[in-house]
């Protein structure tokens, strides 16, 4: 285990603003230590008397009991090294403060965060904590105080691993889902928020259906169905999440070319606020961006909504299903990997389904960049590839073609956690696909970078495997 030194602890008791996210409009900060020991570029450290070479105390959380003034839980996003995001939306009027501890197994060993915090607009909260140790453990929760600055009430406990650093080299486990609409129960959100194992967990897209929504409150009604269900709460309390968004964040089939703009600001706006998302520092409202877990994975996340120009399949001009400069990246970033694993996390699937070319919305649709990327990852002979998606309403597994440009790629459809099964999973046969269901379900992914071996398993809403196979990639 890493060695704890006294720039990787902080106590922060007082923040005047500057380095907290009040709502979706700013990025967030860090709070926390810089390299040299001394205060983060935007943190507010208040000294407190505490001997900064000495550990906080360790706490006992769970001996408060918890608020109803947290009706969305808690989550954390967006993990790196040495920091990541997290999050709440605060219904109450108590000060609110938010406190992080390292853990060894379940026990507190060190509280690494102290901070005061201020809700923003609708009484969301986006906190980008530093000063964590790469691949560790940590637990977090706020807390309610009295007047006397006594802490009276908490939400629930959280639990993230902060990724692994540059050259290390460890197992993890992904957890994945899609599709959880409004109305329907995500049974396996529970099953995979009563693990103690996922190291991060995917959202997909559709993590929301907002169809009718055009205000910011609505949008906001919408999220919470979702976000507040205990499914929800509890897969959000128990690991970090990355997320991507398909159509229902903002409404069916939408097309970036037509739609209303202002609905559209709205509710790209709504969906950094319901998320424990970084914004990106010169372009706020990008959402690809990759993650890496040192040397075992590069996760790519894709947004392959927002930038695309339908129009461009019927005027002659090169296809656009990613903008140019989402492509260049996504391709050069696979190229530059260090990562033995390099997850493609992509809202509609790159398999050719046959019949996924005839509805405009997906990658096949866009045949030109489809081809281009697929043959770009066989040319440059780039391993480890793994795509991973979701929006079809039925989980599989299998070859992203069945010849030419992606015969060798794999890709895995996860969820959906909600909905009713699409019957074109009826007709996904070996030997292309090793295996389709309709079933709710979500999907884990192990990865070993010693063997290169990719577990990959269906769990249902009982929590039971019904589908798992290695494969070395």
């Amino acid at each position: 285990m890493a060695q704890q030194t006294r720039r990787h602890f902080l106590r922060i008791t007082a923040l005047s603003g500057a380095g907290l996210v009040l709502g979706c409009e700013r990025t967030p900060g860090l709070i926390g230590l810089g390299e040299d020991g001394g205060m983060s570029e935007e943190g507010v450290v208040e000294d407190a008397g505490v001997d900064a070479g000495q550990p906080l105390p360790p706490d006992e959380p769970e001996q408060l009991a918890e608020a109803f003034n947290f009706p969305l839980g808690l989550a954390s996003g967006d993990l790196e090294p040495t920091r990541g995001v997290l999050w709440t939306r605060y219904a109450g009027m108590a000060t609110l403060r938010l406190r992080v501890w390292r853990m060894e197994a379940d026990v507190y060993a060190e509280r690494v965060a102290d901070v005061v915090v201020t809700p923003g607009d609708g009484g969301f909260v986006h906190l980008d904590v530093a000063g964590l140790l790469p691949g560790l453990r940590y637990r977090y929760a706020f807390f309610e105080e009295n007047g006397q600055a006594e802490l009276t009430a908490r939400s629930a406990i959280g639990r993230f691993r902060a990724a692994l650093a540059p050259g290390q080299k460890e197992k993890i486990v992904i957890g994945a889902c899609s599709c959880t609409k409004q109305g329907n129960t995500p049974v396996p959100l529970r099953r995979a928020g009563e693990r103690d194992d996922l190291d991060v967990f995917l959202l997909l897209g559709d993590t929301s259906y907002n169809d009718g929504a055009d205000t910011t409150p609505e949008y906001r009604t919408r999220w919470a169905a979702n976000l507040g269900s205990p499914e929800y709460r509890t897969l959000r309390a128990s690991t970090s999440v990355l997320a991507t968004w398909d159509d229902h964040e903002v409404t069916n089939d939408f097309n970036p070319e037509t739609i209303d703009p202002a609905k559209f600001t709205i509710a790209r706006a709504c969906y950094f606020e319901a998320l424990p998302l970084r914004r990106h520092a010169t372009e706020p409202d990008r959402l690809w961006k990759s993650m890496q877990w040192g040397d075992t994975a590069e996760i790519f996340v894709v947004d392959g909504r927002s930038e695309r120009k339908p129009s461009t399949r019927f005027n002659g001009q090169p296809h656009q299903y990613l903008s140019p400069a989402q492509f260049a990246w996504l391709k050069e970033g696979l190229k530059a990997s260090t990562a033995v694993f390099k997850v493609v996390m992509n809202s509609v699937p790159i398999t050719d389904f046959g019949f996924s070319a005839l509805t405009g919305d997906g990658w096949l649709s866009y045949s030109q960049q489809r081809t281009e990327l697929l043959r770009w990852v066989e040319d440059e002979a780039i391993e480890g590839v793994l795509w991973v998606s979701g929006d079809h309403h039925f989980g599989s597994v299998g070859q992203v073609s069945g010849f030419g440009a992606g015969r060798q790629a794999l890709e895995v459809l996860a969820g959906p956690g909600a909905q009713g099964a699409n019957p074109i999973f009826n007709l996904l046969r070996p030997p292309r696909w090793d295996y389709a269901t309709g079933t709710n379900n979500y999907v884990t992914i192990a990865l070993d970078p010693m063997t290169k071996i990719a577990r990959l398993e269906f769990h249902d809403g009982a929590g039971a495997v019904i589908f798992g196979k290695d494969y070395t990639l």
